[in-house]
């Protein structure tokens, strides 16, 4: 959602050890499918307009085939979909169709690329926004083989609150829907939070009042399943969102013994899998008796995610895609934590609209790290793995670690390998790195790049007021202006992935240091312009706050855009109102 806004069964069980074990993929390196472009010309009913829409299909695809929808947040399009979530090698392994809309034009007051949830007229079934989706996916079903007991919708932010909407306004057609940082049905624009600060604040309609507007608009009895992903620490949508989603929906199709979180948890355990870091994630199935053998009415999967990404466009509020290790760091969307794709898939694949299991692959669920990392010269032993099949169940793994070397520094892999009765056969990789405990961590990298390449490289961060500043992620070292893209300024690579102004000391001088903004250590030479309020404002010497303020000065410079005023910058980075003496 990104700032959204105002510019502002029968087998169904599912075992406590397949919650918390889910899956494990093995690694993928690229997508071999084809990617087909569409538009879904307007339609007669009210508020329709033409969408553009991308299907990846990938090769040797089972028919009929699953179906995964998945919308874009705001500020971002169906690319990003397809290029960072991670969705299209998901889409490889597991055999589905994956299909990503793009808003395309909207109306009303909103910000870019938003989908219009808090729209009335874009939220029931037979107009609007909503109405576009359906079609597309019925579009889509006239091209393409899909399993009709098998439709599945997903979404982040503006996308995740849209896949809440369409979960309620068509609720006879989707098998199940997974909102990520999502919003309640029939919820107003103030439910997003607007302040651009941390942590946030919204308000919502109350549970009775949104129990209600979904009672109101669905024509359906399916207790249609839904999987909500939330970051504890998204200062964007807020975690009550989350809980007001989860709290509705068991409302709306519990039993009225079983209708509250408390009544309905049945088992929760750790997200699996993830990429580098878990955060703490846990995901928790919520059925309609409160018994683990039921069919989920409701799954949370909650982390303690960071703030901060590496991707220079995004705000740096915890409000993000996970695409895990296939996934890209792109505009609100990041690689490390809880693999959304894979989880969601475990979930949509164990949630037909008919409560069947799908002919599929094993799935290869690894325990402890991957990947693994032990000390030069000591024994590995390994983990060791689980397989679970649709139809046969636990099915046995065989494991082969004869490559790893314990008596050499290196990255070596255990290759895991599971077959069903119908001789699919699965495999995974763990990779185990033997290190040397004793040899220096730096890296002692130098790069030298503008604050603005740095930021996008993951070198360094977005911050201060209005993330105008650059800052380096290893000692928080103000580099110069976020915006800045010819400046050059020199970093210093520590322990891997960490990134210093000044040159750590296990690499010698320790001395390398920019003086907070200026490569090779030269004095700061001070800078002044005179121009618009507007031209300080989008160069980022000045902000606006009912008034335009110099960045870091505060000084107020005028009310008016068109308006001249003299800024200096003294010292680096520092934008004071005046001219350099």
């Amino acid at each position: 959602m990104s700032n959204i806004m105002f510019n502002g069964m029968s087998r169904i069980a599912i075992s406590a050890l397949t919650l918390s074990l889910t899956l494990m993929l093995p690694s993928l390196s690229a997508s071999a499918g084809q990617t087909d472009s569409y538009t879904l010309p307007q339609q007669g009913y009210n508020q329709s307009r033409a969408r553009d829409y991308k299907v990846y299909i990938p090769d040797n695809i089972q028919s009929p085939a699953p179906m995964v929808m998945a919308l874009h947040g705001c500020k971002q399009t169906n690319n990003d979909v397809l290029n960072d979530w991670g969705l299209k090698a998901a889409a490889d392994q597991y055999g589905f169709i994956l299909v990503a809309p793009y808003i395309t034009s909207y109306d009303g007051l909103r910000n870019e690329n938003c989908w219009g949830f808090w729209f009335e007229h874009h939220r029931h079934q037979g107009a609007g926004e909503v109405e576009d989706l359906h079609q597309i996916a019925l579009a889509v079903e006239s091209n393409y083989a899909v399993d009709s007991q098998r439709r599945y919708i997903t979404g982040l932010s503006s996308g995740g609150a849209m896949t809440v909407v369409a979960a309620v306004a068509h609720n006879e057609y989707w098998a199940a829907a997974a909102p990520a940082a999502g919003i309640p049905y029939g919820e107003d624009a103030s439910s997003v939070s607007l302040t651009g600060q941390c942590p946030g604040n919204a308000t919502f309609h109350s549970l009775s009042r949104v129990v209600s507007d979904m009672a109101a608009e669905m024509d359906d009895a399916y207790p249609i399943p839904l999987m909500v992903l939330q970051n504890e620490n998204d200062c964007t949508v807020i975690k009550a969102s989350a809980d007001l989603i989860r709290d509705a929906h068991l409302k709306a199709f519990g039993e009225a013994s079983f209708d509250t979180p408390a009544e309905a948890q049945a088992e929760s355990g750790a997200c699996s899998p993830y990429y580098q870091n878990n955060y703490g994630c846990m995901r928790t199935r919520y059925t309609q008796d409160g018994t683990s053998g039921a069919r989920s009415l409701v799954e949370t999967v909650y982390l303690d995610g960071p703030l901060t990404t590496p991707n220079s466009q995004d705000t740096n509020h915890g409000h993000y895609w996970v695409g895990g290790e296939q996934g890209n760091n792109g505009k609100w969307a990041v690689r490390t934590g809880p693999s959304y794709p894979d989880i969601i898939w475990n979930f949509f694949n164990g949630h037909s609209r008919n409560g069947t299991a799908p002919e599929g692959f094993p799935v290869i669920t690894l325990i402890g790290d991957n990947p693994a990392t032990i000390a030069l010269n000591t024994s590995f032993v390994d983990p060791g793995a689980t397989a679970e099949d649709a139809e046969d169940g636990s099915v046995a793994v065989t494991a082969d670690c004869s490559s790893v070397d314990a008596s050499t520094v290196g990255t070596y892999s255990c290759m895991y390998t599971a077959t069903d009765s119908d001789a699919n056969v699965t495999t995974a990789e763990r990779q185990v790195v033997v290190m040397d405990p004793n040899a220096p961590t730096e890296t002692c990298e130098q790069v030298t790049a503008s604050p603005s390449a740095h930021i996008s490289a993951g070198r360094a961060y977005a911050g201060g007021s209005y993330n105008l500043r650059a800052y380096t992620n290893g000692d928080d070292v103000d580099i110069g202006g976020s915006f800045d893209s010819w400046s050059d300024v020199l970093l210093h690579e520590g322990n891997p992935g960490q990134w210093f102004a000044s040159e750590p000391a296990a690499c010698g001088s320790n001395g390398g240091g920019n003086g907070g903004g200026n490569s090779g250590g030269e004095p700061f030479v001070c800078q002044d312009w005179n121009a618009s309020n507007l031209n300080h404002n989008m160069a980022g010497r000045a902000y606006y706050a009912g008034g335009y303020y110099s960045t870091g000065g505060d000084d107020y410079l005028g009310a008016f855009p068109g308006g001249n005023a003299w800024v200096r910058e003294n010292p680096a980075g520092v934008f004071e109102k005046g001219q350099c003496q």
